[in-house]
């Protein structure tokens, strides 16, 4: 208690304030077209769909994801992503099943829900029958970075999405998770754009003192 309370008085920390809602991906890929077209807390729609459906990297993917954001209220990217998917695949959407999704499809749409409903990091939809549906945020990007072992951008946003887990549990926990994977994954092998992990971790490192 008394090192939260130590934290508490040296930093402020606002309300929404979580590894997922305060850490900037996005601003180190402004010369991405498509980062221009997103407008904060509005629906995915329009160049950023096209794209996260394209075959850019995952890199360029998860800033676009970042700069959509989040909503207090919720919002409901991951459905929208995974409608506009099985229109391609050419299936309604509730036939899709979760073998249908690529380890690429599975990132993209983890880290949609998760930024969706970061206060519960929910699946679709918890009662459903179709294992697509009913598989948590954190579930799709562990299966996407199983599959993507040497792929630290899903390593990266995974242990942000784990950390999130962590914000009433254990704020030691919340720079650790990240710090792993960057142990794991010297500079030369991220293929994330240098600025967007200082700019994260500027965040993330606000916890270490409670690692003491």
């Amino acid at each position: 208690m008394l090192q939260i309370t130590s934290f508490l008085l040296q930093t402020p920390i606002a309300k929404a304030d979580s590894p997922l809602t305060s850490t900037d991906l996005a601003s180190a890929y402004q010369d991405l077209m498509v980062i221009d077209t997103i407008q904060e807390k509005q629906p995915l729609q329009g160049e950023a769909l096209r794209f996260l459906l394209s075959n850019a990297p995952l890199d360029e993917k998860a800033a676009v994801i970042n700069k959509l954001g989040w909503n207090i209220d919720g919002q409901n990217n991951g459905y929208i992503f995974l409608q506009a998917l099985a229109k391609k695949k050419g299936v309604a959407v509730n036939n899709l099943v979760l073998t249908d999704l690529t380890p690429k499809d599975k990132f993209v749409l983890g880290y949609l829900l998760a930024m969706d409903d970061y206060f519960n990091l929910s699946p679709l939809d918890t009662n459903s029958n179709n294992n697509l549906f009913s598989t948590t945020p954190l579930d799709l990007l562990s299966q996407a970075a199983f599959a993507m072992p040497e792929d630290f951008t899903v390593h990266f946003i995974k242990s942000l999405v784990e950390a999130q887990l962590y914000f009433d549990v254990s704020w030691c926990a919340i720079y650790l998770t990240p710090q792993s994977v960057l142990r794991i994954f010297p500079t030369e092998t991220r293929n994330l754009r240098p600025s967007a992990v200082s700019k994260t971790m500027e965040y993330i490192n606000l916890y270490q003192d409670n690692c003491y």
